[in-house]
């Protein structure tokens, strides 16, 4: 599957979720490893277009605004699809999206275990451009992608087409596993 980048991504999506205590984590829609997605949101997919080629540098600009380096410590998450495969063209990085559910407990123990571990970070960073997002919040980019439950990454070369995903909450040493296999394709 390829998929295009929309052009941007107006004001009222995050693509960095942010956390909400008043939310807590529901498992009565979570099994096995994975939350059900809330598809009770739906927009209209038509605003989508190619990724343009980035121009060549030697080092990611982290500094940009396209990046926020506060949400987990040791990652920097990109915010704006189209600027992800920009810098992945011009990088020659995978780009990763992390699906996330508001009230999926997987999605925590991903952040709290997965995303902090230090090999998962050194792999990511060496080689992926991350986007974080929850499904209600990208829902036509989730319906695109055929996103079912969260947590989902989905590992997409430079050129947008999709190298795999992990489906559900896997220790550390598995994910970082499944990431290796993906980014050495």
């Amino acid at each position: 599957m390829v998929v295009d980048a929309p052009s941007s991504f107006d004001d009222s999506v995050s693509l960095i979720p942010t956390s909400d205590s008043s939310v807590d984590a529901d498992s009565s829609n979570c099994e096995n490893g994975a939350c059900l997605v809330d598809s009770n949101k739906t927009e209209d997919n038509s605003a989508k277009e190619t990724a343009d080629e980035g121009s060549k540098s030697d080092k990611m600009n982290y500094d940009s605004k396209y990046y926020d380096g506060s949400y987990i410590d040791g990652l920097y998450f990109c915010n704006d699809l189209d600027q992800a495969f920009k810098d992945a063209k011009a990088h020659h990085r995978n780009v990763m999206i992390v699906f996330d559910g508001a009230a999926c407990i997987y999605c925590e123990y991903l952040k709290e275990e997965g995303l902090t571990d230090p090999a998962v970070q050194k792999e990511i960073n060496e080689n992926d451009i991350l986007l974080t997002t929850y499904t209600s919040d990208s829902p036509e980019l989730a319906a695109e992608l055929d996103i079912h439950g969260t947590p989902t990454t989905v590992i997409f070369d430079e050129d947008g087409n999709e190298l795999g995903r992990i489906v559900g909450y896997e220790s550390p040493q598995q994910y970082l596993s499944e990431l290796k296999d993906y980014n050495s394709r």
